[in-house]
Formats: structure tokens, C-alpha cells, sequence
């Protein structure tokens, strides 16, 4: 990826956390080690490259419900060809206050549109239907509010192994998820301009029921100022369990961290669970609290996704 940035590398006073660099260190050596030719506990599988998004997966051959919401490491599984996955945010709400100055967030009716196209790759499309942003500045009494239409992404995912890995222990999954943003956002709450990033989801089953989520990934986006663009470099692990039944809890560990000049790492500790009401409906709320001075204080999600 070609980024065409007016901020030279060489010329940035960026810091890099030490637990992200930890997190991309396990990302790029899981994945690189991960070989699904050599795990002996792999077991057959039924062949489903017969089908498409014409001709869906029989209901009956539907691999576990697996979504990319409420974490920010998202599953390395795709949808089965020829069904629609729908994960929809009721409510996502931020809060920053530093020094003077107060931020609330908020984004109502988030969607996620995942779409399952050949047996190992799905396409998406992303949007925010409705965001509320409002800013305080206590030291100068200033204060700006802006709504509308967020944003929209479409990218995809396509899944290089281990979507019919099920839970055998030590089995692994791997896929490449490219996507773009198109600035469909107001000017007042989007910054205008195009981005894109790719992402590369890793997952394994470890013994007692726990599954580890890796993912890192790049982004050519906007600087803070919105000046120019910028490299990003994203690392998230996240690791989860059913507790009881069928609600599985996780923890998470997220960072962002820009090439932008004098600019901070983003560092989250995220927490929260994922309840299956049925074969295609999950429910899940999260939360995610920031570990420095460049991260929301908290933020609160919850949403609903469904299975056609």
C-alpha cells in the first residue's frame, strides 16, 4: 500500500507501547508458525466449494454464528456463501474529559452488513446511520455540537484456513480483511477524505474452552489536524470463554498508534460478553476503558446481530 503522506517517518516523534509491539510480535509469529497442514487434531471436513452466493449453505451445514462486533479483534471465520449476517450496534457512547476539555460520542443504529459470497470469502458494508458529537471547552466556555450521518466502509475478508476448525484444541484460523472508508459523514462530524486499512485476524482454540483472538493491521488515514495522511499500525488480543452456558466473557487489549508527529498511542482495556439467543441471533454489550491520556475514558456498546 502506497500512502501519500507530507510526514516523513524518519521525521516523527511517535511512541510505540510496549504492550502493542508485544501484541504484533505474537500477531506476526502466530500466524507465520500456524501451519493447518501439521495439527494433528485436525478432522475432516464437508466440502462446501460447490456452493455460492446463489447457492447458500443448507441450513443444516452452517458453521457456528461468529460475529466481529462488540471486540476490536474481529473473527478470521467468514459468512457461509449465499447468507446475510447482520450486526447492529443499538448504541455505542463515548466519554473523554481531560484537563478543561469534555467530548461525548454517541452512534445510534450502527450496521454491519456481512454478506457470504464464495465459501471462504464474504463481503461487507459498514455504516452509522445517526452520530451525536458534543464538545466543552470549560476554560473558554466554548461548545460545539454536531449530528448526522456517519461515515460508510465496504471492504471483505477472505479466509486463508481454518473457518471449519470448530473447537478442537490448538486448531487455528487465519484471514486478510482490506476495507475503505468513503467519506459520507457531514463535514462537521467526519473529516471528508478517504481512508483504508487492512486487517489480518488470527484465532486459536487453547485447552479449558478458552479461544485467543490476534489481530494487527495498517491504515493510511488522516492526521488529527486533517492535514495529511498518515501510517497506522493496530494490534488487539483478546481472549474469551463461555462462563456460564453459553454467555462467553472476554478481555482485550487494543492499541493504535499513528506515524503523526508528537502523537500518542490509543490503549484500551476492553471487557464484556457475547450471548447466542439462538443459532442466528447474538446478543452482546462491552466496555472499553482507556489506558492514557489519549484514549476515551470509556465507552459503552451494545448490539444485536442476525443470521439470514
Amino acid at each position: 500500500m502506497h500512502i501519500s503522506s507530507g510526514i516523513s517517518v524518519n521525521e516523527t516523534t511517535y511512541k510505540i507501547p510496549v504492550i502493542g509491539i508485544i501484541a504484533g510480535l505474537i500477531c506476526g509469529a502466530a500466524m507465520v508458525a500456524a501451519d493447518p497442514s501439521t495439527d494433528a487434531t485436525t478432522q475432516p471436513v464437508a466440502d462446501k466449494s460447490q456452493y455460492d452466493l446463489f447457492h447458500p449453505v443448507p441450513s443444516n451445514q452452517l458453521r457456528d454464528m461468529d460475529t466481529d462486533r462488540p471486540t476490536v479483534t474481529n473473527t478470521p471465520h467468514t459468512v457461509d456463501s449465499g447468507h446475510l449476517q447482520i450486526e447492529a450496534g443499538f448504541v455505542d457512547y463515548s466519554f473523554y474529559h481531560r484537563n478543561n476539555f469534555r467530548s461525548d460520542d454517541l452512534a445510534v443504529g450502527e450496521f454491519n452488513f456481512r454478506l457470504g459470497v464464495l465459501n471462504q470469502l464474504e463481503l461487507f458494508a459498514a455504516v452509522n446511520a445517526f452520530e451525536i458529537d458534543r464538545d466543552h471547552d470549560y476554560g473558554t466556555g466554548k461548545s460545539a455540537h454536531n449530528n448526522g450521518f456517519g461515515d460508510t466502509q465496504l471492504g471483505g475478508k477472505l479466509n486463508l484456513w481454518g473457518d471449519e476448525m470448530g473447537e478442537q484444541i490448538w486448531a487455528t484460523a487465519f484471514a486478510i480483511q482490506p476495507q475503505f472508508k468513503f467519506p459520507t459523514a457531514g463535514h462537521d462530524v467526519g473529516n471528508g477524505k478517504f481512508e483504508c486499512a487492512v486487517g489480518f485476524p488470527f484465532l486459536v482454540n487453547l485447552p479449558m474452552g478458552f479461544h485467543l483472538d490476534l489481530q494487527t493491521g495498517i491504515s493510511g488515514e488522516r492526521s488529527t489536524a486533517n492535514t495529511g495522511y498518515v501510517t497506522g499500525w493496530q494490534n488487539a488480543i483478546s481472549l474469551d470463554r463461555n462462563l456460564v452456558g453459553k454467555l462467553d466473557v472476554y478481555v482485550e487489549y487494543a492499541s493504535d498508534v499513528t506515524t503523526e508527529k508528537h502523537s500518542q498511542p490509543v490503549q484500551t482495556l476492553d471487557v464484556g460478553y457475547v450471548y447466542p439467543l439462538t443459532d442466528n441471533m447474538v446478543l452482546d454489550t462491552g466496555l472499553a476503558f482507556g489506558l492514557n491520556k489519549a484514549s476515551d475514558n470509556v465507552e459503552v456498546l451494545a448490539g444485536l446481530s442476525v443470521r439470514f
